[in-house]
This record gives C-alpha cells, sequence and structure tokens, in this order.
C-alpha cells in the first residue's frame, strides 16, 4: 500500500503542469492518419497467412454482432473489402501512412516521460513501429478466428452475450497486449526494463481492452452522431470516432507514466 501511494505521488508531481491532454491529441493526429491503413495492412496479412474467407467470413460476423444504432456492418465490410480488394502496390503505399502512428507514439511517450524529442524522434518512431505492423496479420486473425463462436452469443442477449464478451475481452486483452508490449519495447524510447515492461504491457492492456469493450455501449446508444454537425453523418461518425481515440490515448499516456513512476520507485527503494 505504501508503495502504491509513493508511485501515485511520482506520477502526480510528474504531470503537474503538464498538457496530457495536448499530448493525446498529438497522437490521436497521428493515429488518425494511420488507422485505416494498419487495418486494411493487417487484414490483407490475414488473408495472405490464413485465407481470404476467414477475413470474409469473420469481418461479416463480427460487423453483423455489432450494435447497429449507428450502423457499424457497413464500414466493417467497406473495410474488409477494401482490404481484400487492393492491389499490392496500394498496400504498400499504405505503410508510409500506418508508420506514422509510430511517430505519433514515440512523440508522445517521450513527452509523459519528461524527455526531449531529437531530430531523429520521427524515424525512430516510425521504423520502431514495424514490429507492430508485423505482427499485425497474426493479431488480427485470433479476433477473425473466434467470430463464429463469439457472434451468435452476441446477438442471442442475455447471459450468451454475457458469456461473449468475457470470451472476446479475453481474446482481445492477449492481442491488445502484444501490441503494447511491442510499442512499449521497440517504438517508444527504451525507458523501461524487459520485464516491466511486459507486465506492464498487458496491465494496460486489460484497461484498453476494458475501454474497448465500453465504445460497444456507446455504439448502442441510439444517439444522432450527426446532429450537432447539420446532419452531416461522415462528419459526426468521424467526430466520435476521434473522440474514442483520444480518451484510449490519454489512459495509454496515463498507464505509461505509472510504469515509467513504478520502475522509478523500486529502483530508489
Amino acid at each position: 500500500m505504501r508503495t502504491a501511494r509513493a508511485v501515485l505521488r511520482h506520477a502526480l508531481t510528474a504531470l503537474r503542469g503538464r498538457d496530457l491532454a495536448l499530448w493525446a491529441a498529438g497522437i490521436t493526429f497521428f493515429a488518425a492518419l494511420a488507422v485505416v491503413p494498419v487495418l486494411l495492412l493487417a487484414l490483407r496479412g490475414a488473408a495472405v497467412l490464413f485465407g481470404p474467407e476467414l477475413v470474409d467470413d469473420g469481418a461479416r460476423l463480427l460487423g453483423d454482432a455489432l450494435p447497429d444504432a449507428q450502423r457499424p456492418a457497413s464500414a466493417v465490410r467497406a473495410l474488409t473489402d477494401a482490404a481484400l480488394g487492393a492491389s499490392w502496390p496500394v498496400l504498400l503505399s499504405t505503410l508510409l501512412p500506418a508508420s506514422l502512428y509510430g511517430e505519433g507514439l514515440r512523440r508522445g511517450l517521450l513527452q509523459i516521460a519528461g524527455r526531449p524529442s531529437g531530430a531523429k524522434t520521427g524515424w525512430l518512431g516510425r521504423v520502431g513501429f514495424l514490429p507492430v505492423l508485423l505482427a499485425a496479420p497474426l493479431l488480427m486473425a485470433a479476433p477473425l478466428a473466434v467470430a463464429p463462436s463469439v457472434a451468435p452469443d452476441y446477438r442471442a442477449g442475455g447471459w450468451s452475450a454475457v458469456w461473449g464478451v468475457v470470451v472476446s475481452f479475453h481474446v482481445d486483452w492477449v492481442v491488445l497486449s502484444v501490441a503494447l508490449c511491442l510499442v512499449f519495447l521497440a517504438t517508444g524510447p527504451n525507458l523501461l526494463p524487459r520485464a516491466v515492461a511486459v507486465v506492464g504491457g498487458f496491465c494496460a492492456g486489460a484497461v484498453l481492452t476494458g475501454f474497448l469493450h465500453g465504445f460497444l455501449l456507446f455504439l448502442a446508444i441510439p444517439v444522432d452522431w450527426a446532429f450537432p454537425f447539420a446532419g452531416l453523418r461522415a462528419v459526426g461518425a468521424v467526430a466520435a470516432l476521434g473522440l474514442w481515440l483520444y480518451l484510449l490515448h490519454v489512459i495509454l499516456l496515463l498507464a505509461y507514466r505509472l510504469l515509467l513512476s513504478t520502475h522509478a520507485v523500486l529502483r530508489d527503494r
């Protein structure tokens, strides 16, 4: 208990007077440019490794299982069709915008750590994000593979839906945690011991996976996202997804700060 209080005090002291909201917004800007290219590469890579049927059927089942208040199934379908139908030159061109996520993450993690950015920060972040991109097809294949089991439970409701959430949570937790471990070890600055980065990646992955499943509840709310934008549905959807990404990156930065503070307190003791 004493150690936990010391870690919290250390983290709050490190964040005092710092602009966490601005850092999260900066990562979100890079993520907005990169998230679709990353998904395109992950889906196409999964199709190459395990066959297009896995991707096509899994994405269709997951899209149909999502709450239909905001009609996300059509967006999932369009993204999957684009990934499976794109030519290889088009897919290769997505590597540049996809790698921008790594630059945004490295800059944000440096800021939360109180370290200055250098002239090579952008390139180091992009190159350091390549392990995540290489692992993305395998990570994407996991939720697609369990979709035939999980999707009917989601649609059935009641205790079946609860079981579906439990299964999907654990699958997504492993997938997201592996990606976070790669980010902490390769994409971000090398400030944590490997064991701390791995344990912290799985702890942060559990929190972010819960936030991801909370987004499903957000999709189920019958609110017109386009209302504040004079009925422009595309603008409303982009704004809502941007807000979700922003909050996700706030949680990510706070988790990384807690990891840094934990390491500092334990090292001093």
